[in-house]
């Protein structure tokens, strides 16, 4: 997923190609290029020093400098998703859909401002909110509005004890099992340590239409969650494990694969198989 932080630190940073690739993506009608010519010397260091903060993940320090640079731009599009992103990982969601909402209204194609909104719905808890901007991700995919390297987006990032869940969800099916919804449990230091999957095999949906023609005639799939672990033993050779925790006919709701993923996440489900491929040279 590229970020609203991402691009524009490749807007800032990189040569003028860069720049106009990520103008034609971008939906406003400002470039990063015309935001930085307003910039005074003062506010440009300010821009650059939010950036590093947020690179080294102090989302909080981000958020302090990018809110008095939103007052001398007056409310600035590319800073409000700048600023909206570290506040949603900083846990302020209020500030994020103060900000993002105006923004969301007033060009229903700016599909960052849409997935940070969605987002920011989603960790508040509301979800009729959540799900219309997820809907409308997806359509502005199949409208080719999203460019076509960006398959998912974080969804919602959740608290696991000393861990961390991020779920990401598909705005396209993607990758030879077709993930629809990924999480990614992460460990104190951000590594991550698992990640779970609701996908639906090409593999196993001839099976599915033999038992169940009509709602395969339907377009209804077989899903599975399924969970894939990387390990390293002391000789440095690595292996994955593949875990399928279960089996469903038709796509689940997202509240379903939620309730899923923390499941697996917390230990709370055991896997129906699991195995380990040989080491990968």
């Amino acid at each position: 997923m590229i970020t609203a932080f991402l691009l524009l630190r490749c807007l800032f940073m990189a040569g003028p190609k860069v720049a106009l690739v990520a103008q034609q993506m971008a939906s406003h009608a400002e470039t990063a290029q015309e935001l930085a010519a307003r910039f005074t010397p003062e506010q440009k260091q300010k821009f650059e020093d939010a950036m590093t903060a947020f690179k080294a993940q102090r989302y909080g320090d981000a958020l302090a400098i990018y809110k008095p640079l939103l007052t001398d731009l007056n409310g600035d599009t590319i800073i409000t998703k700048l600023a909206s992103e570290a506040a949603i990982n900083s846990g302020d969601t209020s500030f994020a859909l103060t900000n993002l909402k105006p923004i969301a209204a007033a060009d229903p194609n700016d599909w960052q401002a849409l997935a940070l909104l969605t987002r920011a719905c989603a960790e508040s808890g509301d979800n009729a909110c959540r799900d219309s901007g997820m809907t409308k991700m997806i359509e502005l995919h199949h409208n080719g509005v999203i460019p076509a390297r960006v398959q998912h987006y974080i969804l919602e990032r959740l608290k696991a004890g000393e861990k961390t869940l991020v779920i990401r969800t598909s705005v396209e099916p993607w990758g030879h099992y077709h993930i629809y919804d990924m999480g990614l449990l992460l460990d104190k230091d951000g590594k991550v340590i698992l990640r779970m999957t609701l996908e639906s095999d090409d593999g196993d949906q001839k099976f599915f239409a033999q038992e169940h023609p009509e709602e395969a005639a339907k377009g209804v799939r077989k899903f599975s969650f399924d969970a894939y672990k990387d390990e390293v033993d002391s000789n440095g050779q690595r292996s994955q494990t593949h875990m399928t925790f279960k089996l469903l006919d038709g796509e689940p709701s997202y509240d379903a694969v939620r309730d899923q993923f923390i499941d697996i996440a917390s230990g709370k489900t055991r896997a129906m198989t699991s195995k380990t491929s040989a080491p990968v040279q």
